[in-house]
């Protein structure tokens, strides 16, 4: 599915998706196809929380919590810095 689709047919709701295809353009993600995880009308609460379990649950699939007003899906990459320690 395209954000262009399931932002016109779902106005103002809180979703989880998940990325199906995309690529790294730059510092931004570029997602081409999504599926949609799960519904929350305007709990952007349980959205998160909900999120935060199946990332725990699937850490290899790509989830995003996003509201359907969005013009487009912009996703920035974050690259992560730091030093770990010795486990």
């Amino acid at each position: 599915m395209r954000w262009e689709d399931l932002k016109n047919s779902n106005p103002q709701q809180w979703v989880i998706i998940e990325a199906v295809e995309a690529h790294t353009e730059g510092m931004s993600r570029i997602i081409e196809n999504i599926q949609i995880v799960e519904f929350f009308g305007n709990d952007n609460n349980g959205a998160l929380r909900r999120y935060v379990e199946l990332h725990k649950a699937h850490p290899e699939k790509e989830y995003y919590v996003v509201h359907t007003s969005r013009p487009e899906l912009n996703v920035k990459e974050r690259s992560w810095t730091g030093v770990r320690g010795i486990r």
